[in-house]
């Protein structure tokens, strides 16, 4: 399908989305079981469809990126690393389909009673993908949605359109309509994707189209999770090995040109050590990414519209007292047609500028300072719940006060972004930055019904406690042993 064709896929309206979700859900009734060799056989498929198309999305995500996103971040960020969960899943699929063996009350255990929780699949689960991450973040809660014994229907972001396209061209060659689907469309289909009466519906994006899109399943109650943001800081201890913590802070931070949900946004760091963090970061801004404006490696901004977002923060924390450093270059644009934005380090910033009240996934390090560690919860409290918090040093006690002191959907000590490719842990946010998790068991047990079984012999326990009517002095000794004297 050439470039042309594919920005001319046909959108469906509201009433053939609503078709598509009941032919999915009238094949998933009738096939009865998933069978552990069915999520296999799923498995592998997507995991062929990774292999064979890499090449395509890649370059396509791309260009769509005006041709400044590193062909290299994308293959392990969007390919690589999603194979890898795949054949996790695939390994431990067995396991997480076993019953679990739950403990029986009393008298009831004795009588025979036996419980156990079976994990059953939803149904139809509906993806709603986001661009910084067009193809990977259509993958990753795919795989779970399919471990889990799923059906799905994907709707890969408008922004995107033909990286969406190629999903619905590439996606049929390796699933029937019935299994897998992908749905395009501008921001009217999008909503009326996130009203469908899907049996689980999870959305990766910001946290204001997150509250819209709960809104919209609300009409369905239908269960979501939201994979959202948030302003993910990173506070360096006096213990920290700054060396360590500025290379790793300065590659998190530039990765995909800091357009990821986990980009490190702020740094809370000791007074005296400010100078010495910043001179580091520069060194190795300039070290990983020489000539950053033409730099292969280093991807751009996506838009215009983002591009003057990020400009306009830029302004408006210079203009309030912040101290602006450009790192690589003298300016942030090299030329007009040119979106590879260099690293922009703010100091002296407050709580009056719009940088430290918005996610800014972009290329700026504002830069906060504090004397005790007793004072970064509340300098983090009015950008609360973010999606990670990043830790570098080697005190304990510091570690785990904030740990009790500072909500984040996740974590990170000594270094930035890594928990999210650790596959045996859950990937999801808190409050502002989300709700549930995927990836792993978690996501495996969050995109199935935990069916709670309880089986018993033929014996009839109720009358044995008194529990059946007429209530008598039986009953009243039973339950007073629970509650007292009655």
């Amino acid at each position: 399908m050439s470039i042309a064709e594919r920005e001319n896929v046909t959108e469906l309206d509201g009433q053939n989305l609503s078709e598509l979700v009941e032919r999915q859900r009238s094949k998933f009734r009738a096939e009865g079981e998933v069978t552990y060799s069915t999520r296999i056989d799923r498995l592998k498929r997507l995991k062929a469809l990774i292999v064979e198309n890499k090449t395509d999305f890649a370059t396509t995500t791309k260009r769509e990126f005006n041709g400044a996103r590193s062909y290299e971040f994308s293959l392990f960020s969007e390919y690589a690393s999603k194979v890898e969960a795949i054949d996790y899943s695939m390994k431990h699929l067995k396991e997480w389909m076993k019953p679990e063996k739950r403990k029986t009350n009393k008298p009831m255990n004795f009588l025979g009673g036996k419980s156990q929780v079976r994990y059953f699949p939803k149904g139809v689960v509906g993806i709603i993908s986001p661009w910084n991450l067009p193809f990977g973040l259509t993958v990753a809660p795919l795989t779970s949605a399919l471990a889990a014994g799923n059906r799905a229907l994907l709707k890969p972001s408008e922004f995107v359109p033909e990286t969406a396209s190629l999903f619905a061209e590439v996606v049929p060659q390796y699933f029937s309509e019935d299994e897998v689907a992908v749905v395009n469309g501008g921001s009217e289909v999008g909503q009326k994707f996130a009203e469908l009466p899907f049996d689980h519906l999870l959305f990766t994006g910001s946290s204001r189209v997150g509250a819209q899109v709960m809104q919209s399943a609300s009409k369905n109650l239908v269960p979501v999770t939201l994979e959202l943001g948030g302003k993910s800081p990173v506070i360096i201890g006096r213990s920290a090995k700054l060396e360590l913590a500025g290379t790793r802070l300065t590659f998190g931070k530039l990765l995909n040109g800091g357009q990821l949900c986990l980009s490190p946004d702020y740094v809370l760091v000791p007074g005296e050590l400010e100078e010495q963090l910043i001179a580091q970061v520069i060194r190795e801004a300039q070290s990983m990414y020489p000539n950053i404006t033409e730099n292969e490696d280093y991807t751009g901004v996506f838009n215009e519209r983002h591009f003057a977002r990020l400009q306009n923060y830029i302004d408006d924390a210079v203009a309030k007292g912040a101290k602006l450093t450009i790192v690589g270059a003298d300016k942030t644009r090299a030329s007009e047609g040119n979106r590879r934005m260099p690293l922009h380090i703010l100091q002296n910033v407050n709580e009056d500028m719009q940088v430290m009240h918005e996610e800014i996934f972009g290329p700026i390090l504002p830069i906060m300072t504090y004397a005790d560690i007793t004072e970064v919860p509340n300098k983090i409290e009015p950008r609360r719940n973010p999606l990670a918090m990043y830790y570098f040093g080697k005190d304990k006690s510091e570690q785990e006060y904030l740990l009790n002191h500072v909500q984040s959907g996740g974590v990170c000590i000594n270094d930035i972004t890594l928990h999210y490719v650790q596959e045996d842990l859950p990937f999801g946010g808190v409050g502002a930055s989300g709700m549930g998790a995927y990836h792993g068991p978690e996501g495996f047990r969050n995109m199935s019904h935990a069916r709670a079984i309880y089986s018993q012999t033929m014996i009839d326990v109720l009358p044995i406690i008194g529990a059946r009517p007429p209530f008598g002095e039986k009953f009243r000794k039973n339950i007073s042993k629970i509650l007292g004297a009655i």
